[in-house]
């Protein structure tokens, strides 16, 4: 009788194990998805995220969001505007035509930091859209623009230019400061007016 009970206590212990793991890798999983959209005016880019989730806490930490344009256009950011109060966005880094395509550039922005109040300042809700930051190119729309997808050739580690270009978002509602919590793109691609 004793077997069957220590077999039993072990098979709740086991299963208690397990529902723990897969709890936590369904919190791991990313949540927020990114999207580039031309607004009204047909200049002006908008970076925008949807979240699947509704963060509790809502504490947005950190993140990065890597565009991809074609090499030969000569894209330059200009009137890069941070939408949401406390996170100011920057283009980071730039990385012109990397081996791994050699017909793209990468263009990173970044935000570090928030502090106090202003790490609640995105409002996430669950299904609502949100534009984060927008910018135009020094010399009009042009088709082709993207943002970087998780499976593109230099999103990876370590790649030529010995950069981390991937997206990313950090916010503690959703899992731990070390966690990633972009989940992918989605959106139609990039259409200029004529």
């Amino acid at each position: 009788m004793l077997a069957k009970k220590s077999f039993c206590a072990w098979g709740v212990i086991v299963s208690a194990m397990v529902f723990s793991l897969n709890a936590n890798a369904a919190k791991n999983e990313g949540v927020l998805e990114y999207k580039l959209a031309l607004a009204e005016d047909g200049k002006t880019y908008q970076v925008i995220m949807r979240p699947t989730t509704t963060p509790k806490p809502d504490l947005s930490l950190t993140g990065q969001v890597t565009l991809k344009v074609p090499h030969d256009k000569n894209f330059k950011i200009t009137n890069l505007t941070s939408v949401v109060e406390g996170s100011n966005w920057i283009e980071a880094s730039r990385v012109a035509a990397p081996k791994e395509d050699a017909a793209h550039d990468y263009i990173s922005f970044s935000f570090v930091g928030l502090q106090g109040s202003s790490a609640r300042n995105f409002k996430w809700e669950k299904g609502q859209e949100q534009v984060v930051f927008s910018f135009q190119n020094e010399s009009g729309c042009i088709n082709d623009l993207t943002l970087m997808a998780n499976d593109d050739p230099f999103n990876v580690s370590p790649n030529s230019a010995n950069t981390n270009p991937g997206n990313q978002f950090t916010n503690l509602g959703w899992g731990a400061v070390n966690e990633n919590h972009y989940k992918g793109n989605y959106g139609k691609p990039i259409m200029c007016p004529k």
